[in-house]
């Protein structure tokens, strides 16, 4: 998908460079400003070493101090309106749509700093140093803003308040003020003095509201990109949805006799399972309920419901005093590799530094290893992401935030994977009564989850189908 962020500074770089408008070099010239340095006694002309980039010779170089003003400072003795660095939505770079409403006797120290409609309100404390906004709307109190910002209203006679926002904004002059912290502050910030004393390109007025614009056209039509590329992504996440949930109910595939039935499968996976508890030391577990009646939906004639908790061992990683940062060590011949959600999420097993010794782990994580073929599943802020681990994997095990899957030879892993990733996030969000999921379900919750098991052979015809249609998209 395309970076519109990214896209943005690149428009932001060119326009700046005079690439997105043509005029002749004496209709460039910002003559208005080339009076007000000759009246300035103190002005100080810009070095090229000082351009921040390369524009056409025949703009004209100033600094922000010569082309913008504020209004002052006061002391609040009514109601009014604050502005501070939490009340600007700096995603879109605008004020947010609330009101804050302070009175006179709770007006915090910062409140000074006059606003009014049009000025340009630029934060000089980081980490909010590129909070940047225009102010666009009226208020029904007197807007103040904190004296955390940069008040700036643009002389207009030479400056278009929006080219000085647009300017402000791009990755030029933000660099620019990310290297100009004062010192000895609690929280670095860029002083106001030289905050205006940086510098700005300036054409002509109308060249300057011609660039503008194309910015502003520019920008608009990559939102609406942006907003057409999210509903194509949408649409295609429905529609995997819908693919899965017709695979892993019998609907893409035809169901033929020679597979034999899942009844028969069933007896070989008790067998099986058996065997894993005895290679992983596990326990048989009695929280696995009898499968009922209230199915979530009818099965082909040759497939059976089982629970999760019948078709494999599942494990979480160990409880965090158990595996701390400080127990970790550098790679050795004798140290063992610690799985992490990077690879889970990322599908990559060569990924991570952490290691534990040989010793603490046949101590006390022997229980916890991972072997070729396990199934690892993200458990905790991104949930749900499944991982099959290749046969050439470091010893290893898992991590606080994983969980293990060990399943029975007779249940294919690409099938589990298809059926896990299309129901696990439907019902942990029914199991979390609606609210944001942050966790994987509890055990005795999801090992009786239920699990639609077909034939052994028609599970890999499912999974073939899938992927080809999947291809596709």
């Amino acid at each position: 998908m395309i970076d519109v962020k990214k896209t943005k500074t690149g428009i932001l770089s060119v326009a700046f460079k005079g690439a997105l408008v043509e005029f002749e070099s004496k209709d460039s010239k910002n003559v208005e400003l080339e009076e007000i340095h000759k009246l300035n006694k103190k002005y100080i002309p810009v070095s090229e070493k000082e351009y921040l980039v390369d524009a056409p010779t025949h703009w004209n170089w100033t600094r922000l101090g010569y082309v913008v003003s504020n209004h002052g400072q006061t002391t609040p003795t009514d109601t009014f309106s604050y502005i501070d660095v939490g009340t600007m939505d700096n995603v879109h770079q605008k004020l947010s749509k609330v009101e804050n409403i302070v009175e006179a006797k709770d007006a915090p120290s910062r409140a000074r700093k006059i606003v009014e409609m049009d000025d340009v309100l630029y934060s000089t404390v980081r980490p909010y140093l590129h909070n940047i906004c225009i102010v666009d709307k009226q208020f029904s109190k007197m807007p103040i803003a904190s004296t955390a910002f940069c008040v700036m209203h643009a002389n207009e006679k030479v400056l278009n308040n929006r080219y000085l926002f647009y300017w402000l904004l791009s990755a030029e002059f933000d660099s620019f003020s990310n290297g100009n912290p004062s010192k000895g502050t609690l929280y670095p910030a860029i002083g106001e003095k030289d905050l205006l004393n940086g510098v700005i390109p300036l054409p002509s007025v109308q060249e300057q509201e011609e660039i503008v614009t194309r910015i502003e056209e520019s920008f608009n039509a990559l939102e609406q990109l942006e907003i057409a590329l999210m509903s194509y992504v949408e649409d295609i996440e429905i529609l995997k949805c819908k693919l899965f949930d017709a695979g892993i109910q019998g609907k893409l595939t035809e169901q033929l006799s020679e597979d034999g039935t899942a009844e028969e499968l069933y007896t070989l996976i008790q067998k099986e399972k058996k065997q894993i508890l005895k290679v992983r030391k596990g326990r048989e577990d009695k929280s696995i309920k009898e499968v009922d009646v209230d199915v979530p939906y009818e099965l082909p004639v040759n497939w059976k419901w089982v629970r999760f908790g019948e078709i494999g061992l599942f494990k979480k990683g160990p409880f965090g005093s158990a595996l701390t940062k400080s127990m970790f060590v550098p790679k050795t011949d004798d140290t063992v590799k610690v799985y992490e959600q990077q690879h889970a999420i990322q599908k990559n097993s060569e990924l991570g530094t952490y290691y534990i010794t040989r010793e603490y782990f046949d101590e006390k994580m022997s229980g916890f290893e991972v072997l070729p073929g396990d199934i690892i599943v993200s458990c905790a802020g991104t949930i749900g992401e499944t991982y099959i681990l290749p046969d050439d994997i470091e010893q290893g095990i898992i991590n606080q935030a994983l969980m293990r899957v060990s399943l029975v030879p007779s249940v294919n892993k690409r099938f589990f994977q298809y059926y896990f990733d299309a129901n696990l996030k439907k019902t942990a969000q029914e199991e979390s009564n609606g609210s944001a999921i942050k966790n994987i379900p509890p055990f005795d919750v999801m090992k009786n989850w239920y699990f639609p098991l077909p034939p052994y052979a028609e599970q890999v015809r499912i999974v073939e189908k899938l992927d080809e249609l999947l291809s596709l998209m």
